[in-house]
């Protein structure tokens, strides 16, 4: 039996928490969860179970349960394996945001899994039981609100450059010739190359991937919500809108990605929920429908869902 119970904060606590969820999930079995790249830095703080994580690729992290982690910024698929209870919070963060939350070099975190622990130290333990204990969703969300703006306001500044830099790359959906970027600047392309390392993770060229990516998925995804009612454009439409230089670009750079094509992308992105729309994504990955009010019966774990909620 499996149930599963998502919370939103309020409107009023946008700011640091404008994407973040409390997830409540309970696993009839073990499940290995894998995720899509983002331009996001997505943080775990979990009360549960922990989360298994593999060991890194580039060898600076072993593998092994963790209570709570940190996903960088990823151009391939990130996976790490659940089981039992599935309880805490999830937040995605800009990357220059994580900077400054996480002060240390971004470039560590590219394409890892990294235990938060690794990062902060003991504060890690402290937080993460200070939030267990809040007792319900409302106060955790104003413990974890107050605890990011404390840390960020510590930590290191992003270059404001690199900043605009960033923003002009996501405003374009990755347009921009990274040369043509560096010019304006008035930086040569390894001097933005190091600091783009720096402060967000990856290269400027695998940002702008990234981005384009994102473009592409949200394109995929409409497209999918669309069949059966409108006729879909095709995929070479798609790519065109995205940015890529033609269909068999996308399918290359989705492969990349997601290790799928693009039109088993659309669906897994596009699975209905009970209502017929497509629903957030759950911390196993799967279709949920968020619950924005907070009732506070629901928040002991061993409870059975809702009945408002999707059981899945």
């Amino acid at each position: 039996m499996e149930e599963i119970v998502c919370r939103r904060p309020e409107a009023a606590s946008a700011g640091y928490l404008r994407d973040c969820s409390g997830y409540r999930e309970r696993l009839a079995g073990p499940l290995r969860r894998r995720e899509v790249p983002s331009s996001r830095v997505t943080l775990v703080i979990a009360f549960g179970d922990p989360v298994i994580v593999p060991p890194s690729q580039g060898g600076r992290h072993g593998g092994g349960p963790r209570a709570s982690l940190v996903i960088g910024l990823h151009d391939r698929l990130s996976e790490t394996r659940i089981a039992g209870l599935q309880h805490g919070l999830l937040l995605r963060l800009p990357p220059l945001t994580a900077y400054s939350l996480l002060g240390v070099p971004m470039h560590l975190l590219s394409n890892e899994v990294v235990g938060l622990g690794a990062l902060l130290g003991p504060e890690a333990d402290r937080f993460t039981e200070r939030l267990a204990e809040a007792g319900d969703w409302s106060r955790r969300f104003a413990v974890l609100a107050d605890a990011l703006a404390a840390r960020v306001a510590r930590g290191p500044r992003p270059d404001p450059v690199v900043a605009w830099a960033w923003r002009r790359l996501a405003a374009t959906a990755g347009a921009v010739r990274i040369e043509a970027l560096a010019d304006h600047l008035g930086w040569s392309r390894r001097h933005l190359v190091r600091r783009f390392r720096e402060q967000i993770g990856p290269s400027p060229k695998t940002v702008a991937r990234l981005f384009r990516f994102e473009r592409a998925t949200d394109l995929l995804r409409s497209t999918a919500l669309l069949r059966g009612r409108t006729p879909a454009p095709p995929l070479a439409a798609v790519a065109a809108e995205a940015g890529y230089a033609d269909q068999a670009h996308l399918s290359r750079e989705v492969r990349a990605f997601a290790q799928c094509t693009p039109r088993a992308l659309a669906t897994a992105l596009a699975t209905p929920d009970r209502a017929g729309t497509s629903a957030a994504r759950s911390h196993s990955f799967k279709p949920v429908t968020f619950v924005d009010a907070y009732v506070p019966v629901h928040d002991d774990p061993y409870r059975s869902a809702p009945s408002h909620c999707n059981p899945l």
